[in-house]
């Protein structure tokens, strides 16, 4: 089907970027390339803080606040602690790059999610070993039962995929995960009006 010569010419002013959309665009290429290297290892946070600093003599200290917001976006509380701490380096070092930074205001929120983190993890190990000795009561008590009968019964291996498939098991995750994450999101969300 072939359009009409209005309908291309609507297509095509709906389509064309403006010049500001355009160096929009390019800033936030150029950011995600330096995020990414970092991210993959290739640089380590001076070789972060020196590219963002060659953005910001083309697209001015805004792209600093890009690359640290975009930073934001990507820490969970499941990531490894490896991952973590790569982060927050690069966001502290990126912070470095403005005037009048808010270097320890953020250092402090970021110590609030490594408690935060700490203490997710401890909770959620604490309600996987009482789920466990309940789970293994259970098995250990159908195993015994099925032993008498002359089956054998490998109760270990089936302690873990007991839990995981528990539904006190999901419930609790389900409950805990959204209680961490709003916390997360609150300490983000200070940080990001620091920046």
């Amino acid at each position: 089907m072939e359009l009409s010569p209005i309908a291309r010419e609507r297509l095509a002013r709906i389509g064309a970027l403006t010049t500001t959309e355009q160096q929009k665009l390019q800033q936030e290429k150029e950011v995600e390339t330096a995020l990414s290297a970092y991210y993959l290892g290739a640089i380590d946070a001076e070789g972060l803080w020196q590219q963002v600093k060659a953005l910001t003599a083309t697209h001015g200290a805004e792209a600093v606040k890009q690359a640290q917001v975009r930073m934001l976006q990507t820490f969970r509380l499941q990531m490894a602690d490896e991952d973590f701490e790569k982060r927050k380096s690069g966001l502290l070092a990126l912070e470095s790059l403005k005037k009048n930074g808010k270097h320890s205001a953020i250092e402090l929120l970021l110590g609030s999610i490594v408690s935060l983190r700490r203490r997710y993890n401890e909770v959620k190990q604490q309600a996987y070993e009482q789920l466990r000795g309940q789970v293994e009561a259970q098995l250990n008590a159908a195993g015994e039962q099925a032993r008498r009968k002359g089956m054998l019964v490998d109760t270990a291996s089936a302690v873990d995929a007991g839990i995981k498939g528990s539904p006190e098991w999901r419930d609790f995750m389900t409950r805990h995960d959204a209680a961490g994450q709003k916390t997360l999101d609150d300490y983000l969300a200070r940080i990001k009006a620091l920046l």
